[in-house]
């Protein structure tokens, strides 16, 4: 795509992005010959209907040349003297004029014959991730056709008296195939070859509707009426799940499946043909189990001669032959477990993601990666020489049984919206007990600008929980105070590790706390000291003050900050 739209942008001359798309379908084609792949086209039949019939069966097999290649599906629903209904399913999008010009320089340079491709309405696509298309082919198909007559109907005359002298019955046929399956219209089973009744005894599969216990493999539609009315002419496979209860009594010990398998079931893989009983007013697929070697044989439950004798299944059993659709089986179930693995992977990263940020909720992200590279805990101890610590305490808040649960929801939206408030400075929260909320500036990152970090987000508090109060109609009061000093701080203990700080500053910020009054910012003579030096706050002296374990101290309230015009 980013091809074509570049030559659009490059070439011009009103090419569009499908005129290019096109051609570059006919390029591909006509690059065969260099890489011997026109060999493989020649020997898809003598006509176009029939490359277009095999050209699955082409895709399977570069599939295993190229591992990464994703297979579009192709089939034919309708022939007739004109041409053919053809329909195309891919998990791609916008490759339809690709197609086009692939299809239209091989009807050319292999077949002799003037293609017209139009493209019909898409189909409603199915549970799976690919895209439905129908293209109407239109060409001479009187060649075709007229050979098909000719291989059908040769000595029809003779064949009819032949036939109604000695009808073929049901129970011949499914002697010829014993792995067949006979259902109608409403693709409930009416009759099964007599290995798959010993491989589904008891009730069996009489009366059970094909969709619940198989799926199509090749190509790749929904099991339906009209589906299979429609591929009589493709080499289909269907897959069936057949499960072991032993517990129930419905497995035959003789055909034990999957005997080391946990799940206790088994896949088995039919190969055949479609064909509608006009007499019998249903369809019979005519089909031969796909097994790779004795191995596989045995898991089955089956024997050498319960496989039909005009197959190739025998052969291929004791030569040890890979079955193309075994090694398709094994590439889907390996891609799987990649895509299964790969999942898992996203799945760690995304938990390992969800660990860490709860880690660096509780611990500083830089002492946490010291930690996890196997730092001792009292290694991550540091000494602070100035920081700021700001205490804020609900005041109007008391917690009894008759309250708590109203209390403690309202102290979360409270303590929410001091949390996004720290999330846009440069502070850190160290932890709320209680009440209480306590805030860092200056550590666990050194900086000098700690007093004023604190002095900000101590008024954001304030104006924050005042707009809370306004709009949620919350009877919320706070009050705050902070102080600078040297502490030391670090990861104490290993159950529940904590970054906890020690040191008389922090006792003094407390008090600070306490001694202040609802709906004020009281600091220290230390931190107002500090804050001089940082324009743009609006301070009151307070006086002396007198604070338990301290006695008299000078403290200031901190009123606004207004940043100056510069």
């Amino acid at each position: 795509m980013q091809l074509a739209n570049a030559a659009v942008e490059v070439i011009g001359n009103g090419l569009t992005q499908l005129d290019f798309l096109n051609y570059f379908g006919r390029c591909f084609i006509r690059s065969f010959d260099k890489y011997g792949y026109e060999k493989i086209i020649k020997v898809c039949g003598r006509y176009f209907c029939d490359f277009l019939t095999g050209i699955d069966n082409i895709h399977l097999q570069m599939r295993y040349m190229f591992p990464k290649m994703v297979s579009p599906s192709m089939y034919i629903s309708h022939e007739d003297v004109d041409g053919v209904l053809l329909h195309y399913r891919t998990p791609r999008n916008g490759l339809c004029p690709y197609l086009r010009g692939l299809l239209l320089q091989i009807a050319e340079d292999y077949f002799g014959i003037q293609l017209d491709v139009t493209e019909l309405p898409s189909e409603p696509s199915g549970e799976d991730e690919y895209n439905q298309y129908r293209f109407r082919l239109n060409f001479n198909n009187r060649d075709y056709l007229a050979s098909q007559k000719y291989m059908n109907g040769s000595n029809l005359g003779l064949e009819r008296k032949m036939m109604a002298a000695t009808p073929l019955s049901s129970n011949t046929l499914l002697q010829l195939f014993p792995f067949g399956l006979i259902f109608r219209s409403d693709l409930k089973i009416i009759s099964t070859g007599k290995q798959l009744k010993i491989m589904f005894p008891d009730k069996g599969l009489f009366g059970q509707a094909l969709p619940g216990i198989a799926k199509m493999r090749r190509p790749k539609v929904d099991l339906t009426w009209d589906n299979v009315l429609s591929l009589q002419k493709v080499m289909c496979e269907l897959e069936m799940l057949i499960n072991q209860r032993e517990d129930e009594g419905i497995c035959n010990p003789a055909y034990a499946l999957m005997r080391n398998n946990a799940d206790q079931s088994r896949r088995l893989f039919l190969q055949g043909q479609f064909r509608y009983l006009e007499d019998w007013e249903a369809v019979m697929f005519l089909c031969n189990p796909i097994v790779n070697n004795l191995t596989d044989l045995d898991e089955l439950g089956l024997k050498l001669d319960d496989l039909s004798m005009h197959g190739n299944g025998r052969e291929m059993v004791m030569g040890g032959l890979q079955h193309n659709s075994r090694l398709e089986d094994l590439y889907e179930r390996a891609e799987e477990r990649s895509m299964e693995l790969e999942k898992t992977h996203q799945l760690l990263a995304e938990w390992t993601e969800r660990g860490d940020q709860l880690l660096f909720s509780m611990i500083p992200k830089s002492v946490a990666d010291n930690l996890q590279s196997g730092t001792h805990p009292v290694d991550t101890c540091q000494n602070f020489e100035s920081i700021t610590v700001l205490f804020v305490e609900l005041t109007n808040f008391d917690i009894n049984a008759d309250n708590a649960m109203e209390m403690v929801k309202c102290m979360n939206a409270v303590f929410s919206q001091l949390d996004n408030v720290i999330d846009r400075h440069n502070v850190y929260k160290v932890e709320t007990v209680g009440k209480v909320y306590m805030v860092v500036g200056g550590a666990p990152e050194k900086n000098d600008s700690h007093v004023r970090d604190i002095a900000l987000v101590a008024l954001s508090f304030r104006d924050e929980i005042e707009e809370l109060a306004v709009k949620a109609g919350m009877d919320v009061r706070i009050r705050t105070g902070f102080h600078s000093g040297s502490a030391v701080a670090g990861v104490v203990g290993t159950k529940m590790p904590r970054y906890c700080f020690f040191g008389d500053t922090i006792n003094t910020a407390s008090r600070m706390q306490s001694s202040s009054e609802s709906g004020k910012i009281q600091m220290s003579s230390t931190s107002y000291g500090l804050l001089q030096s940082f324009s743009g706050f609006v301070c009151q002296k307070r006086g002396l003050v007198t604070v338990k374990g301290k006695g008299e101290m000078q403290t200031h309230w901190l009123l606004q900050y207004q940043p100056s015009a510069n």
